[in-house]
């Protein structure tokens, strides 16, 4: 677990390379490459629906970093410094994701709920490669193990720029848990046949399937900087309350749509 991959050298000037910034990039790729290839076997002009996700990922980067922003200073009275601290909160990029393509959409001409539906199983897939990068990262990582208690997949950080490596000591890999369960829902997703494509219902399903996994990986969680606590929830888990009511109503709503919804 170490949270640079490799230095690049250009003559005097030396870079770092995240691996936490590299498998982000990396699971967006994928997501985009996934949703195109689901969008092709819907009939669904692809060049317009790349187009479409391009605006998608800079609305869900941007969306997870306001949220970070929103959440640090809720949780200690202050802005961050922009200029030295970085984070991502996951739950914001839905938000600004989906505000995203729904714009694209407009503006292109594409069926905004078909396309959701269709390619709904490229989130989990991209969101668990990501997950791979906090772990490299040693960041969202999970409560420590009682002294001498711990099974063989505890992990421990030591690298000084990891966040989970003060105290060094054995913990729980949450972000491999919530990696593994998100690439059985993207497996779920694309192994069962979509029905009633352009209802919203597989997109609503979705959404509360990843609120019971990150519902479920929260109680394993062990950092103090995932959010506000109010009631004996992280603010993650009132978000995947949210949401999964969203996914409920949505999917509600879709039984009552014979034809697709625009």
């Amino acid at each position: 677990m170490d949270p640079i991959l490799t230095v690049l050298r250009f003559g005097d000037v030396e870079r770092p390379l995240g691996t936490f910034g590299l498998l982000i990039a990396f699971g967006i790729l994928v997501s985009a490459t996934l949703a195109a290839r689901a969008a092709a076997r819907a009939d669904i002009d692809v060049g317009r629906a790349i187009a479409a996700f391009g605006f998608t990922a800079a609305g869900s980067l941007a969306g997870a970093f306001t949220l970070f922003v929103a959440v640090e200073y809720f949780r200690t009275g202050a802005l961050i410094d922009l200029r030295t601290q970085g984070g991502l909160v996951f739950y914001g990029a839905p938000l600004g994701g989906g505000l995203a393509l729904w714009l694209a959409c407009r503006a292109f001409g594409l069926p905004f709920w078909r396309l959701a539906d269709v390619g709904v199983q490229a989130i989990p897939a991209g969101h668990a490669i990501g997950r791979l990068g906090c772990f490299f990262g040693g960041c969202c990582y999970g409560r420590p193990f009682e002294e001498g208690a711990a099974p063989f997949w505890a992990v421990r950080y030591t690298h000084w720029m990891a966040p989970a490596a003060d105290p060094p000591v054995l913990r729980h890999p949450t972000p491999l848990y919530e990696s593994g369960l998100l690439l059985a829902v993207a497996f779920a997703f694309t192994l069962l046949p979509p029905k009633r494509v352009g209802t919203g219902a597989r997109l609503g399903a979705y959404c509360v399937a990843y609120a019971l996994v990150r519902s479920t990986v929260e109680a394993f969680r062990g950092d103090t900087v995932r959010g506000i606590w109010a009631l004996g929830l992280s603010t993650s888990q009132w978000l995947s309350v949210l949401t999964a009511a969203l996914g409920v109503v949505l999917m509600a709503l879709a039984k009552r749509q014979p034809v697709e919804i625009g």
